[in-house]
């Protein structure tokens, strides 16, 4: 990479590592407005300072030591490395990591980037903003550095030259090489490319001080939504627009038509960004903005428009261990699907294939009604293992549209496909098996539902029945007979300003693996997909990463120009007092 300054590469590193919310919105401007506007990549991250005191003193930060995953992590090879090689350079430059993160990069550090376009491979353009709190601490480490490279003989000299009547520096390495960087307006500037130094010079000339005007990438990033995020990468779309144009031109045939699609969103893309916030929770998130009336209109609800909490989400019991849910129809799903997947002259497309393999099972006359009727509100969640079982139940339901005649022949067209499926699996099976399965009914005393079941008591794993049934207006899907019978629409969910498309309880899943690892490492085992040993190691880690998580969400948020998708963490004690 552009950057060999071993010292700020690790101070970078650190900064990331122990950042949290921001706190001085100026050192982010001051970065920011030095920081050139056509960048293909911005890396900020900001207040790293005080965001490792509010760190250390959570209830997060006092407990994380004595955990599992934090002694396993703080005890590892990797970790005592770094601090050992980030102690042993920092002292030999007369500073400490801490001194570093509280004098030097502790305020704001911001990293620009633009890949060099393919026909001049030799422009790539890169260079580092660093907004110290003391200028003084900053400038003596770099003395120090100069000092100590030439003595080793990785510098040979230290130039002073102007540009404009402002001073920057020339640092002079073997081979013909050399490095660059200034202080402009409290900022610290660095760069293997000569012409970016020169234009941060420029910039600061030229542009008014932060204090009468946002810069315009803050704009941005405020448009976003993120220019309060600890760490923010930001993405300058029309900078990458040649690189994905090259990648289409010269794309196979069964890529082509996916490129091409997403070339169309690209286009109407106006910004994106990456960040992660932190208060006493976590949200790490990925936010887009379009110029709306470019964006092809059979994808133009998928990507934009508010969202808030939906049906789906009222199908998963509080109890889940893990749960996905969404709002859409087969039909939109299908014709989703169908504009991105490649079209091959001498094969059918995914409408067709889907049509030869689902029509005659359904009804070619009532597949159409059928894929209209499956939705919008789905999920897919499981739950604890029944009891005397391991595998934990999985369920599925999708709600069945529809009024009338409509609906009674779609749920008959539904049912009677499920039945010819647990038929032919079964004829499958027992044709090759000693074991026998057999298709076995119960019906709900209460509401009269009659669920189909596989049974199979040598062959299956403890508890698994796979079953089905058309209960409450939903088609009811499970790995056992009991999860339908016990099938339940949840209260109508809190009105909200975000949907959540998936939910983990770590605490839930922490204590299913805890109880059942072993039984489940050996199941997977049987199914060749590793050594039980090795799986029960992997297994004892993911359980202790889970005892950080309290409960994880994806969520989504939008309005008329854009979306906004995160993972949102709440660990099991707050980050923050």
């Amino acid at each position: 990479m552009l950057l060999t300054m071993s010292q700020f590469a690790i101070a970078l590193v650190l900064s990331i590592l122990h950042a949290l919310p921001p706190g001085l919105h100026t050192a982010r401007d001051e970065v920011l407005r030095l920081a050139p506007e056509d960048a293909a990549i911005l890396l900020l991250v900001q207040n790293a300072r005080g965001s490792i005191r509010d760190l250390t003193e959570s209830p997060f930060g006092v407990w994380f030591p004595n955990t599992a995953a934090g002694k396993l992590l703080l005890s590892s090879p990797e970790v005592k490395q770094l601090r050992e090689s980030a102690t042993m350079i920092l002292g030999e430059l007369g500073t400490t990591p801490q001194s570093v993160i509280d004098e030097i990069v502790g305020d704001a550090v911001l990293f620009a980037y633009s890949p060099a376009p393919s026909d001049r491979p030799t422009e790539e353009r890169a260079v580092l903003l660093l907004r110290p709190r003391k200028l003084g601490a900053l400038q003596q480490l770099i003395d120090n550095l100069n000092a100590a490279q030439r003595k080793s003989g990785e510098l040979k000299a230290v130039l002073r030259k102007e540009h404009a009547g402002m001073s920057y520096y020339e640092r002079q390495l073997p081979q013909a090489r050399s490095e660059f960087y200034c202080f402009r307006a409290g900022v610290f500037a660095f760069s293997s490319v000569e012409a970016d130094i020169l234009a941060v010079i420029n910039r600061d000339q030229a542009l008014p001080p932060v204090t009468t005007a946002a810069p315009e990438s803050l704009r941005r990033l405020q448009k976003l939504g993120v220019a309060e995020a600890v760490v923010v990468v930001s993405v300058n779309p029309r900078q990458l627009d040649a690189e994905l144009k090259a990648k289409v031109a010269v794309a196979a045939p069964d890529e082509r038509r996916f490129l091409e699609k997403f070339s169309q969103i690209w286009s109407s893309l106006k910004a994106a960004a990456l960040y992660l916030k932190l208060d006493t929770n976590a949200e790490l998130g990925l936010s887009l903005q379009f110029h709306t009336e470019q964006i092809p209109a059979d994808l133009r609800s998928w990507v934009t428009g508010s969202r808030s909490p939906r049906g789906g989400e009222r199908l998963i019991p509080q109890n889940a261990l893990i749960g996905l849910t969404g709002q859409a129809t087969a039909v939109e799903v299908l014709e989703l699907l169908a504009s991105f997947a490649p079209v091959q002259p001498d094969k059918a497309d995914l409408k067709e294939w889907l049509a030869q393999s689902l029509g005659p099972v359904v009804g070619k006359d009532k597949l159409p009604q059928v894929l209209k009727s499956l939705g919008p509100d789905w999920a897919i969640w499981a739950e604890e293992p029944a009891a005397g079982a391991f595998l934990p139940t999985v369920v599925a339901a999708i709600k069945l549209s529809g009024e009338g005649m409509e609906r009674v022949v779609t749920e008959a067209a539904i049912r009677q496909a499920f039945e010819s499926a647990f038929q032919l699996a079964r004829v499958a099976y027992n044709t090759e098996h000693d074991d026998q399965i057999e298709v076995v009914d119960s019906k709900d005393p209460q509401t009269g539902t009659l669920v189909k079941s596989l049974v199979n008591v040598k062959g299956f794993p403890p508890g698994v029945r796979p079953s089905f049934a058309i209960a409450k207006g939903y088609l009811v899907l499970a790995t056992t007979p009991d999860a339908i019978l016990r099938f339940r629409v949840q209260p109508e969910v809190p009105s909200a300003d975000h949907a959540t498309i998936a939910r983990l309880s770590g605490t839930k899943s922490r204590a299913y693996l805890l109880n059942h690892g072993p039984r489940l490492a050996k199941f997977l085992a049987g199914l060749g997909i590793g050594e039980e040993k090795d799986l029960i190691q992997q297994i004892d880690l993911i359980a202790a990463g889970l005892e950080l998580i309290d409960t994880a969400e994806v969520i989504t948020r939008g309005d008329k120009n854009g979306i906004r998708v995160a993972v949102r963490v709440v660990p099991a004690k707050p980050l923050k007092k």
